[in-house]
């Protein structure tokens, strides 16, 4: 997950960490398989996201080109018709982590890069969602593991007001 990070940092993308791993960096160890960003969407930026991608030799888990991410049209047809919410790329191990890109999150990616907090992973500076909205966005998913982190962020933001909670 680190050498994923620091690549889209690398190449300058702008990202937010959203999901289990941002969840994670606010203070509660959870187990994460995947990374989930939200991108900026503006041409430059899915670009240079997906030169990074086939660089790093990244593919998408469907049967689709890696450069559908940046035909917005295709991507409004596909939530639309097939409720897709992220997508998904492997590197060429099946162990790989597999990085999702919310491609229609809950929270606009322009309010996540407002909000967000940096957290530092040994020299890389990652912007993570804030408690807030990683809750807003974990609302309403209806899976259970959602739930306990918004139990878990909510008791990291009590902790915080309180200043209780070593991790900002």
């Amino acid at each position: 997950m680190y050498n994923l990070l620091a690549t889209l940092s690398g190449a300058k993308i702008d990202y937010v960490l959203v999901g289990g791993l941002a969840v994670t960096l606010h203070g509660y160890q959870r187990l994460t398989m995947d990374v989930d960003v939200v991108l900026a969407l503006n041409d430059e930026n899915l670009a240079k996201f997906v030169g990074c991608a086939k660089s790093a030799k990244l593919k998408p888990l469907l049967p689709i080109p890696i450069d559908s991410l940046r035909d917005a049209a295709l991507i409004d047809l596909w939530h639309r018709e097939k409720g897709m919410l992220a997508f998904a790329l492997r590197g060429p191990d099946m162990m790989a982590t597999v990085i999702d890109v919310l491609v229609r999150p809950l929270v606009s990616f322009d309010e996540l890069k407002r909000n967000a907090v940096t957290k530092r992973i040994g020299p890389l500076s990652i912007p993570v969602a804030s408690i807030d909205d990683l809750i807003r966005l974990k609302t309403g998913t209806g899976r259970s593991k959602d739930v306990v982190d918004i139990e878990e962020l909510r008791k990291i933001k009590r902790q915080l007001a309180q200043g209780q909670h070593g991790q900002g």
